[in-house]
């Protein structure tokens, strides 16, 4: 079904579909299960362990619109964990960049997939360049704008995009996000990172505990996460967001060993951009309500209560116009199931894009619809944290010890 741009959304504008990639379902499909050459640095990077078809409709939808929007300049990959699936993990990245659990298949947990895709992110980036997506970010912009012109201009000092989620972590303002971040092939920062995140798994198979870890302690816990009524939901969160963590110790790092400078990297080669109000608008709209959202999507097009579909259409033009992605986040601490907890369950697989609803208009619009206002440039502030002098895999109390 096609739209027309509604009266109401003066902040949008038709995309030439000259641009767009519009072939249908399975040719796409298709196209994403097959392994793909890589043959520049403009490749959105998504992980799912199982493959496409285990995906979650709600993502599926999410990948398809990536590849119609980003249109031939860019290349989509979904890389899995599946034995002699084309898109296998190792057969873009060497198994050294892994952990003894990751390449023996022992990780347990609660939450192994998502730590495997943690461990998978960082090396397809650093070895090969372009943009890491989860599969939950539902894009409303090109890439090129959001990131990729400013990084790959021939006078660019940039070398990373980080998505900025203020306070969200540790209390910082320059907390900084996993779920979407960009990087030029071989960008050191990412190599650092990895190599961080990778060292808290040595001889472990979840992250349990990981709080404890002396490269957590020496940056810190996840304080944003602290519950005063849930003594212990400060480890348990730090452990679960751990590599978020750990990029704010390789920020903060200067590699005694190779001279690299974290905080001058940071404050000069990276393009920041506001990551809450660009990222889960929808959310704070609804006061974090998943079922809020899914009422909002789900209106239909032909809703006998006018007040009702106003309200939907002006959520879904709001969505389009003020925000760079939605994130179909999940709760993982207390409170009301978000929207990515609620589309898990079968009645709920397609809220966000069922025919004839306001769901189906956003994702069209996802697609069709680019917002008129530009992309803001973060001014990076002066960090001010202690400067950790040690490596990326070693505090700095072990080189005085």
């Amino acid at each position: 079904m096609t739209f027309s741009l509604p009266a109401k959304a003066t902040g949008l504008r038709e995309i030439d579909p000259a641009l767009l990639d519009l072939r249908a379902d399975s040719e796409i499909v298709a196209q994403l299960n097959t392994f793909q050459p890589i043959t520049s640095e403009k490749n959105v990077w998504a992980i799912w362990d199982n493959g496409f078809e285990r995906m979650y409709p709600t993502h599926q939808q999410t990948v398809l619109n990536w590849v119609r929007r980003l249109g031939q300049s860019w290349t989509v990959r979904l890389v899995d964990f599946k034995d002699g699936s084309p898109n296998n993990i190792y057969n873009y990245v060497d198994k050294e960049w892994f952990p003894e659990c990751f390449i023996n298949k022992t990780m347990d947990g609660k939450h192994a997939p998502q730590h495997a895709a943690d461990l998978a992110r960082l090396p397809l980036v650093y070895q090969y360049g372009g943009v890491y997506l989860d599969v939950s970010n539902m894009l409303h912009v090109h890439l090129d704008t959001l990131f990729w012109d400013d990084l790959s201009a021939p006078d660019s000092p940039y070398e990373m995009g980080t998505w900025i989620i203020a306070g969200q972590i540790s209390h910082k303002w320059d907390d900084f996000g996993n779920f979407l971040f960009a990087a030029r092939k071989h960008c050191e920062f990412i190599k650092n990172w990895h190599n961080g995140y990778k060292e808290l798994w040595k001889g472990r198979t979840n992250v349990d505990g990981f709080h404890k870890h002396p490269l957590i302690q020496e940056i810190g816990l996840a304080e944003a996460m602290r519950d005063p009524n849930h003594e212990d939901q400060i480890n348990w969160m730090t452990d679960y967001v751990s590599q978020m963590v750990l990029g704010n110790r390789t920020r903060n790092l200067v590699d005694v060993e190779a001279g690299w400078k974290g905080i001058e990297f940071w404050e000069n080669k990276v393009f920041m951009v506001e990551g809450i109000q660009n990222g889960i608008l929808g959310a704070l709209k609804t006061n974090l309500c998943g079922q809020k959202q899914a009422d909002l999507f789900t209106t239909r097009l032909d809703e006998p209560d006018l007040a009702k579909r106003a309200e939907a259409e002006e959520f879904v033009i709001e969505m389009l116009e003020k925000s760079h992605m939605y994130k179909v986040y999940h709760n993982s601490m207390a409170g009301l199931p978000a929207l990515g907890d609620l589309i898990k369950k079968k009645e709920n697989q397609d809220v966000t894009f069922r025919p004839g609803t306001f769901g189906e208009l956003y994702r069209y619009g996802t697609v069709h619809w680019e917002a008129t206002r530009k992309v803001e440039r973060l001014e990076p502030r002066k960090i001010g944290d202690d400067v950790i002098y040690g490596t990326p895999t070693r505090t700095a109390a072990s080189f005085t010890n």
